[in-house]
């Protein structure tokens, strides 16, 4: 709580397994065995069947509570959109599971998109009409993780990359997914070291789809995406070992620390695969925001002094030339309240047609303002302002200014 700290990491490159030897101590439990010795002796049952004593499991509610859209105007100060104030309850839900078989293999995964609707028929025959909302179906992300050794494992799966994340957490300050092209379903090789600061390696290569969108244009092939990340922990808690560093926030476990990180993703492939997302057509590359881009690499680094953190991420493109950029500052005012400001500039080159054939005014920059209060543990409470500094751009979009309470419970 609230965030994943230098355990947590440490937890996640020994491939869901606790560091340091640690493992058997902390999760001793005591087993129930499934079926009788008579029905074991008329199947002949090679190996006995267990159950854990308590179910790997999870239950994740978010959603936001309120949310108010400003209203947006033209160029002549026209209004173009009005405003809008909703309030609902939390209605995004996801489990979580996780479990060991054996020594060596571990297995992590998701199931979300509970508590949405999706593609229905309105009038009960298979000709007619149907209607599609918003929000996902449900859909199950997974990462399997065979562990050679400690820090040395090669996972499969289709989210959870180690290629997405820096430094503590996601929830902290910036992670690099948002500036790099995210992995679909891919197979990759991660190798930690580090019992003080540290370093790790990943290196993944990716099919095409992440659940049914496409992003690279070309059909599903092992080799549709090459990617590489490294990172370097210059002093803190180990990487492998979550411990021995100087905890700058006990009430948090957040160790102080400096990391450093490098990444790419690269594709080859130039067949042109309308992405269903958003209609466009590339004419080489990814799709969706990265659309006729082939490379795209960029650095990262985030730091923790006691109850401060700050980060910053770039990336930039060989085929377009865009530049995407994060940054985020935080401080825990109590160990359960924490403010947090942003500012980011995600060029969108998804909005780039054979119609415009040259860049137009694709970044839409936005500064972010946060305020998260744990209730428990386990709960969350946060409100967020989002400001875009381009209401209008030249694509058409009307960019408007947000204010959403957003709720997190854990259980």
């Amino acid at each position: 709580m609230p965030q994943r700290n230098a355990i947590g990491e440490a937890f996640k490159n020994n491939g869901y397994r606790m560091p340091a030897g640690a493992e058997a101590a902390f999760t001793r439990q005591h087993q129930i065995k499934i079926g009788t010795d008579e029905w074991k002796k008329t199947i002949n049952a090679p190996v006995n069947s267990s159950f854990p004593q308590f179910d790997p499991l999870s239950v994740l509610l978010t959603g936001n509570i309120l949310n108010y859209v400003a209203p947006t105007h033209d160029s002549k100060g026209a209004t173009v959109t009005t405003a809008t104030f909703n309030y609902n309850v939390p209605g995004a839900v996801a489990l979580f599971f996780g479990g060991s078989i054996g020594d060596q293999l571990t297995i992590f995964g998701e199931v979300n998109g509970f508590g949405g609707n999706s593609t229905f028929d309105t009038d009960d025959d298979l000709a007619g009409k149907t209607v599609s909302v918003d929000s996902p179906a449900i859909n199950a992300n997974v990462r399997v993780v065979w562990e050679f050794n400690p820090g040395l494992n090669i996972a499969l799966g289709n989210n959870f990359s180690n290629a997405s994340w820096n430094g503590v957490s996601v929830g902290g300050v910036v992670n690099v997914s948002g500036v790099l092209p995210a992995p679909g379903t891919y197979a990759e090789l991660n190798y930690t070291r580090g019992d003080v600061g540290g370093y790790s390696i990943t290196a993944g290569t990716s099919m095409a789809a992440k659940n049914q969108t496409p992003i690279v244009a070309t059909e599903n092939k092992i080799d549709d995406i090459l990617y590489l990340r490294g990172k370097v922990k210059l002093f803190g808690a180990g990487l492998l070992t979550g411990a021995n560093g100087e905890f700058g926030n006990p009430y948090t476990g957040l160790d102080n620390h400096i990391t450093l990180g490098a990444g790419l993703s690269y594709t080859e492939h130039n067949i042109a695969v309308k992405d269903p997302k958003t209609g466009v057509t590339p004419t080489k590359g990814f799709t969706g925001g990265y659309a006729g881009e082939t490379l795209v690499y960029g650095g990262d680094i985030q730091g923790v002094y006691n109850d401060f953190l700050a980060g910053a991420a770039i990336s930039h493109d060989r085929d377009l030339q865009l530049n995407n950029f994060k940054a985020e500052v935080g401080h825990y005012l109590y160990s359960w309240l924490y403010i947090k400001g942003a500012y980011s500039d995600l060029a969108n080159s998804a909005k780039l047609t054979a119609k415009v054939p040259v860049l137009y005014d694709v970044h839409q920059p936005s500064i972010a303002g946060s305020l998260t209060a744990w209730l428990s543990s386990a709960v969350s409470l946060t409100g967020t302002y989002t400001h875009f500094t381009k209401e209008r751009v030249a694509s058409g979009t009307n960019n408007a200014d947000t204010v959403a309470l957003a709720v997190r419970a854990g259980f």
